[in-house]
């Protein structure tokens, strides 16, 4: 973990209130996994106590893409830092996903915001030789899709379900998920999304027998690493008397293997 400012990049506007900023960020980046993220003081609001966390959308060399969408002040004063506005950043934290294996069909899921981070899941995967794989993106409408090229120029054969049937196919992921399981039953399945989204997929991986199926849980975090046990999740441990515990997805998420996790 480092912490270090850095000036922005860029930061622009992708589409309605989604906003895609560039930052090089050195050993920071160069440490950086798919599936971890970044705390980050907002410009304006040094005053404010609490980082932002920003899932890592993407790394290429030693500059790191954050993809955030504004709902509030915090990401609304971000949205208004000009390139060359240093960012004080803390970071890589969190556990991330596992490497995809080269033996087996392998199927990325993103649900909304969650799209964002899975770009760096693929680009990862590509970049060290492996087969691209398939992403699935899932959103309420079309205006809420992301990065659908960004997949596809890594050579990502990409399906997609909007709610609204906007965009591609009407419905949820997990109908596209569903086709794709009964073609390969024993894929390799990494997600991000809303809760809801992640338990369905869960059940559905359960449903097929999927070996594996990690999921990232974006919970509400306060410090981010692990102190303050804010964001806590219950996670299935058979040697307790009530056969659950607590557990940071801060620090020991936010990618758990989707048996781990107490769906309710």
């Amino acid at each position: 973990m480092l912490q270090l400012s850095s000036p922005i990049l860029t930061n622009e506007c992708l589409h309605g209130a989604y906003h895609r900023l560039t930052i090089d960020l050195g050993d920071l980046a160069k440490a950086a996994r798919p599936g971890q993220f970044v705390q980050v003081q907002i410009p304006q609001l040094e005053g404010h106590i609490l980082r932002r966390p920003f899932s890592i959308c993407d790394v290429n060399g030693t500059v790191m893409t954050l993809v955030y969408k504004t709902v509030g002040a915090g990401t609304e004063a971000l949205a208004q830092a000009s390139p060359g506005t240093p960012l004080n950043i803390l970071g890589p934290l969190g556990h991330g996903f596992a490497e995809l294996p080269s033996d087996r069909p392998c199927c990325l899921l993103g649900g909304g915001y969650g799209c964002a981070a899975m770009l760096f899941c693929a680009h990862w995967t590509v970049a060290r030789g492996n087969p691209a794989p398939l992403v699935l993106l899932g959103a309420r409408s079309q205006a809420d899709i992301l990065l659908e090229e960004e997949f596809r120029r890594i050579g990502c054969q990409v399906g997609i379900s909007t709610d609204d049937g906007s965009y591609g196919m009407p419905g949820r992921i997990t109908a596209l998920l569903e086709t794709e399981l009964k073609r390969h039953p024993d894929a390799w399945l990494a997600a991000c999304g809303p809760k809801p989204m992640l338990k369905a997929v869960s059940f559905m991986a359960e449903q097929f027998s999927v070996t594996h199926c990690q999921v990232s849980l974006d919970e509400i975090m306060c410090c981010g690493v692990g102190a303050c046990f804010g964001c806590v999740i219950k996670c299935k441990t058979p040697d307790t008397p009530q056969g659950w515990s607590y557990r940071r997805s801060c620090a020991d998420g936010p990618v758990f293997e989707s048996t781990e996790v107490c769906w309710e």
